[in-house]
């Protein structure tokens, strides 16, 4: 695994920090791999989606 640095503006840093403390995550690194996965899958899906319909052409 890598290990990145990203810059958050303080509300999205607060938003990450308030899931922790709910206990959604074990740590803000964790919610971060989350909504990374989640962004790939959407993302893959919508390309799967888009040459499903190209190849229809």
């Amino acid at each position: 695994m890598r290990k990145i640095s990203i810059r958050l503006t303080e509300q999205h840093y607060e938003f990450l920090e308030d899931l922790v403390e709910s206990g959604e995550y074990a740590s803000i690194s964790e919610a971060i791999r989350d909504a990374i996965r989640k962004l790939i899958a959407e993302k893959m899906d919508t390309l799967e989606k888009y040459q499903k319909l190209k190849s229809f052409s």
